[in-house]
């Protein structure tokens, strides 16, 4: 046909495919590259959510741990004081129900 069937031949097709197969796997690695520095980035801000996470619950912690025991010493405050309360007005009430005590008359004989 002409003088520009050289660029279709095989030559011209194989170094294409060649260079192509080269770009493909130059391609290819370059992608892999990138999902295993966007994976290590995901990583570590995986990390740091954890990190940060675990912190606020340490925090959440100590400030339930100092809750509760201010809870503790209040309950045993109250207890103290419902105690004192029973033994000013059940104590003196159970004695007031007892007889008196009689005294008992001794003969001797002298």
């Amino acid at each position: 046909m002409g003088g520009g069937v050289d660029v279709g031949s095989g030559k011209w097709r194989r170094e294409g495919r060649k260079r192509g197969v080269e770009g493909t796997a130059d391609k290819a690695t370059e992608q892999k590259q990138r999902r295993m520095i966007k994976n290590r980035e995901s990583a570590a801000r995986s990390r740091e959510r954890k990190q940060a996470h675990t912190e606020q619950l340490e925090e959440l912690v100590a400030q339930l741990e100092h809750e509760n025991a201010c809870l503790l010493r209040e309950e045993a405050e109250r207890n103290r004081e419902r105690l004192k309360q029973l033994m000013e007005t059940v104590i003196p009430v159970l004695e007031k129900r007892r007889p008196p005590h009689a005294l008992r008359r001794v003969h001797s004989i002298g």
